[in-house]
């Protein structure tokens, strides 16, 4: 059974979430002016999340994770179906090259939705820029923001969508730390019309009205998450991350007549840090 992407990508930012986390609970014992102050980590993702973009219908997925300083100083940032590697600097303004696997959408749960045209799995492309603040005083929280850009020419859809996000690192205690992020995406016209279009052909199969959806804003996302650091190397982390679907892409009968708008996907990571 193939799902949309962005299930994966919702439980691969626990991952993320852990890496950043890790990140800022080493402020307390070693300055941040330093590249190899940031830790290396790797961990698995597992948790519960709608199978695919504004459907009901619940999956447990399993996902990977890694985040490694190299010598140099640059940021290779792995997180289920998603990659990123950094240019900029490890604080302060950073960018770069970024590649994602968007999975498609067959044989899915939903007797209606599965009557829909299939959707290939594609390879995404594109970059982003963003800048990340480290509060080195006596409370040292992490400021993080940016926006990415990515796009598969094409091949499933044409155009691009686009991801502004932001996110807040807080220490409670010496081994736990609070953080919670807000997000919106925009998306052409062909990305909305591949992913929640219901064509003249998917209407007569399935029941459902022909909808021909335009581009624009698709959702606001928000989370919040706790890591606990056990000890020198292991991280363990819980999260609750939120879609509300907006646009076009809420306004399609696959959303309005067989999911829901409101996207909730939850669950918990470990992590293992090393120098």
């Amino acid at each position: 059974m193939a799902i949309s992407t962005t299930p994966l990508r919702k439980l691969g930012g626990m991952l993320a979430a852990l890496s950043l986390a890790g990140a800022a609970t080493s402020v307390s014992a070693a300055p941040l002016s330093l590249p190899g102050s940031l830790p290396n980590m790797a961990g698995l993702g597992i948790g519960s999340t709608t199978e695919f973009a504004g459907g009901k219908d619940r999956i447990i997925g399993v996902v990977p994770g890694l985040r490694y300083v190299t010598p140099g100083g640059r940021l290779l940032e792995w997180y289920g179906p998603y990659a990123q590697f950094n240019f900029g600097g490890l604080t302060g303004f950073q960018w770069g090259p970024a590649v994602g696997l968007r999975l498609g959408r067959n044989n899915v749960d939903d007797p209606v939705v599965s009557r829909l045209h299939e959707i290939d799995t594609t390879v995404e492309v594109g970059g982003y820029l963003g800048y990340e603040y480290v509060n080195q005083g006596r409370v040292p929280w992490r400021l993080r923001g940016g926006v990415n850009v990515m796009t598969n020419a094409g091949i499933v859809y044409g155009g691009t969508h686009i991801a502004a996000t932001g996110s807040l690192w807080v220490p409670l205690h010496p081994r736990v730390y609070a953080g919670a992020g807000l997000g919106a995406t925009w998306v052409s016209g062909s990305f909305n019309r591949t992913y929640f279009g219901v064509t003249p052909s998917d209407s007569a199969a399935s029941g459902l009205p022909v909808y021909n959806p335009g581009g624009g804003l698709e959702q606001f996302t928000g989370w919040l998450a706790l890591i606990y650091q056990f000890d020198k190397h292991w991280y363990g982390g819980a999260m609750v991350y939120g879609q509300r679907l907006t646009g076009d892409a809420a306004d399609s009968p696959i959303v309005t007549q067989r999911g829901t708008r409101n996207q909730v996907t939850y669950g918990v990571g470990i992590g293992y840090a090393w120098r």
